[in-house]
């Protein structure tokens, strides 16, 4: 006997399996690179997702694939003694779901507009943009941080706060999220906005594995961890 399945029941089925499918994604995320960006405002970030790949893995699917863009896949130099050379150039680094901004010598992205244009485009069909330290100025040069709460390096906030004098802008917070846009402090304050975004996309549950795997003592603002779901 051949069974028979109705056309509401079919549609049931094929909206489980696509909801299957969008929960094995992995996600892109690009960490951009430039000349004098500071070392672990990108190390950071990266590490925590290169771990919470693993920590959120569905199946044999990752969840994020790591990858750096450059203006070009030139070497590169950070704190002026580490040679890093970009994956992918502008030309051809694939979308990404999650871009990282790292502070640094953040101008010579701001002024060069091969990058700012791939910023732009990286930053409008991404899930979400997280800029670390004076990386805020990239995206404060996009436009996306104006009528935003925002912080930065606490070094950099006077400079933020005229610069953008249409964003909000807090000292003392180790990151601040506005949904698509993530600003965090400076430096290790990077690995803390990272493992937020993880917590938000994967559950609470893999950004303490990955946490831990880091030996990193992560404890989120207490109005934030209620809002993440407890599994992967």
């Amino acid at each position: 006997m051949i069974a028979r399945i109705s056309a509401t029941t079919a549609f049931c089925l094929f909206a489980i399996s696509g909801s299957a499918e969008a929960a094995r994604k992995t996600r892109n995320v690009a960490i951009v690179l430039y000349d004098r960006v500071e070392l672990l405002d990108f190390a950071g970030p990266g590490e925590v997702f290169a771990a919470a790949a693993r920590a959120g893995e569905t199946g044999d699917a990752p969840a994020f694939r790591v990858y750096t863009v450059g203006r070009s896949k030139s070497p590169l130099t950070s704190e002026g003694f580490v040679k890093i050379t970009p994956e992918f150039s502008v030309e051809d680094a694939p979308r990404p779901d999650v871009v990282v901004f790292p502070g640094g010598g953040v101008q010579s992205i701001v002024d060069d507009p091969a990058l700012m244009a791939w910023a732009r485009s990286a930053v409008d069909s991404a899930e979400i943009a997280v800029s670390v330290c004076n990386g805020a100025f990239v995206l404060g040069a996009l436009g996306v941080l104006d009528g935003k709460t925002v912080t930065t390096h606490f070094g950099a906030v006077p400079r933020l706060k005229s610069s953008f004098p249409k964003a909000t802008v807090q000292q003392g917070r180790r990151f601040v999220d506005n949904g698509k846009i993530v600003t965090t402090a400076g430096v290790s304050a990077g690995i803390d906005g990272a493992l937020h975004v993880v917590a938000r996309l994967l559950g609470r549950g893999a950004a303490d594995e990955t946490a831990r795997y880091m030996e990193y003592r992560w404890a989120p603002e207490p109005y934030l961890a209620e809002t993440y779901a407890s599994s992967k």
